[in-house]
């Protein structure tokens, strides 16, 4: 109880100030509106462009119909993929930078990707054929494998968000390594593995968000649960003692649930970049500071971030289409570099 009272105390000191919670709102509303509207353009242009009116007679209209067909068993689901997988990592990189008090943090820098990555890698190269949902676990396998190993890499008597950022950039360079070795042995290695090693959602369906629907949910969820823990953590952790957190469970409750989120998104996009960088930083102009609000806007700006992103990468050379990844790292390597330049 000391602890939930702690949590409530802190959380209302870090609420948004007076004056700004319709400004926020409005934000908020601006980003919903935004996100329908990338949803009607998925689903009005790729290799087939179809009229606004078409694209939206496609949503209730049955596979019998070309419209029906082109949007409610390709663009929709494609759709709901970006929409998860960017909540995912935009959750995540939220997570990562409340823990560790580091504006670097994101599930790429920190490992997490590349450990689900490398399980997905693992299962491709044993078996090629592997359903969806195989490597679906695969990933949350790598993922949670991958957040142990961040913990107790630094773990000495007490985590160090240093040590947590200075071991997740060497396990990312490590797994990433292996996983490229294993996936240059896989005879198909330019058709099946260049999307997933550049990211993107290039053939995604209602398989792979059945497939990650159970654990992405859950995962966000808990992410909300942790909310309050991650405002009394920042205070440092003497203080988050006193008042009945104890930091270090914290700390592995997080990196465990940033590590399922993170692996969510590599099982059906793989190697997405920079989307849990700047998700939380944009994320911070609607919502402030408080993780209670800051957590579900990063889940909106990441989703709007994806969708965006696939939709162009659908759009630069069509009919054909590039990797999404390479959108979002034309976005999040200036930023990353603006970070370093001015916030570190």
């Amino acid at each position: 109880m000391a602890g939930f009272t702690a949590e409530a105390r802190v959380g209302s000191s870090l609420s948004v100030p007076r004056g700004r919670p319709r400004r926020h709102l409005l934000l908020a509303c601006a980003g919903v509106l935004a996100l329908a509207l990338i949803g009607l353009l998925t689903m009005m242009f790729g290799a087939v462009n179809l009229s606004a009116g078409e694209a939206l007679s496609g949503l209730t209209a049955g596979s019998d119909s070309s419209s029906g067909l082109v949007v409610g068993h390709i663009r929709l689901p494609r759709f709901l993929d970006a929409i998860l997988v960017g909540g995912s990592l935009g959750v995540a990189g939220a997570l990562l930078q409340g823990v560790t008090r580091n504006p670097l943090g994101d599930p790429t820098i920190f490992g997490l990707t590349a450990a689900a990555g490398l399980a997905s890698a693992i299962a491709i190269s044993i078996s090629p054929q592997i359903p969806q949902w195989g490597i679906a676990i695969a990933c949350m396998i790598g993922g949670l494998v991958g957040a142990g190993i961040l913990f107790i890499v630094a773990y000495r008597g007490a985590v160090s968000p240093v040590r947590l950022a200075l071991a997740g950039v060497a396990l990312s360079a490590l797994f990433g390594a292996i996983t490229v070795a294993l996936l240059a042995s896989v005879r198909t290695f330019l058709q099946t593995t260049l999307g997933f090693l550049a990211g993107g959602l290039y053939g995604s369906d209602w398989a792979d968000f059945r497939s990650i629907l159970p654990y992405a949910i859950p995962a966000l969820a808990a992410a909300l649960a942790l909310s309050g823990r991650l405002n009394v953590l920042s205070l440092g952790d003497d203080v988050a003692t006193g008042l009945g957190v104890l930091a270090d469970r914290t700390r592995l409750a997080v990196l465990v649930v940033a590590g399922v989120l993170t692996a969510s998104a590599v099982a059906v996009a793989g190697l997405v970049g920079f989307v849990g960088l700047l998700s939380p930083h944009l994320a911070r102009y609607i919502s402030g500071s408080d993780n209670r609000f800051l957590i579900p806007a990063s889940a909106l700006v990441g989703a709007i971030i994806v969708t965006a992103a696939d939709l162009v990468a659908k759009l630069v050379i069509s009919p054909s289409e590039i990797p999404m990844g390479i959108i979002t790292a034309a976005l999040g390597a200036p930023f990353l570099l603006y970070l370093v330049r001015f916030k570190v």
